[in-house]
């Protein structure tokens, strides 16, 4: 499922608008086709092993990048980690392109939430972003992951730019201006 681009665009594309045209179509496609998981998988199949790591690397970064609460951040994060082969596969893909620092602040963040959500009763195993309003030191421990996955992300998008410039047969099929 390789995107179709011209030279020209492939090399004026900044790095996160890159990886970003690069996923986009496979994006729109899992929207339409929203929670049945055998067309998801069908999809997931379809891509090369980049396209799967910048996949899943926009499962998280498009949930919590563009917000700057850490509420939001805390849910989402909370959240794809109950589903634990989706978040395995988030961090595989930050491993597929080389990003220490964003794989280790997941998984800083996997060790508090996950010790955290163990430690909470049967019955209250709901996340909910008002959490962090009931225990201040949950509130200041999130803040911080989120201010800090706010100031890798953009290190993030320029490496999977990069690998995406390095190896582009694994992304798109470039046409070459006549």
């Amino acid at each position: 499922m390789l995107v179709t681009m011209k030279r020209q665009v492939f090399n004026s594309l900044d790095h996160a608008a890159l990886g970003r045209a690069c996923i986009e179509p496979t994006l729109q496609q899992m929207h339409r086709i929203n929670l049945n998981p055998t067309m998801r998988s069908q999809v997931l199949a379809q891509l090369t092993p980049g396209q799967q790591a910048l996949f899943l690397f926009h499962v998280l970064y498009d949930h919590v990048g563009n917000s700057a609460y850490a509420a939001d951040f805390y849910w989402w994060v909370s959240h794809l980690l109950t589903e634990a082969k989706k978040w395995s596969g988030i961090k595989g893909g930050l491993r597929y392109f080389g990003d220490d620092a964003m794989l280790q602040l997941l998984e800083e963040i996997e060790s508090l939430l996950g010790a955290r959500h163990q430690q909470a009763d049967a019955g209250q195993s709901d996340v909910l972003p008002w959490d962090l309003d009931h225990d201040p030191e949950l509130f200041a421990s999130i803040s911080q992951f989120n201010a800090t996955f706010h100031e890798i992300s953009p290190m993030t998008l320029k490496l999977i730019g990069v690998y995406i410039r390095n190896n582009p047969g694994q992304f798109v099929l470039i046409e070459d201006e006549a």
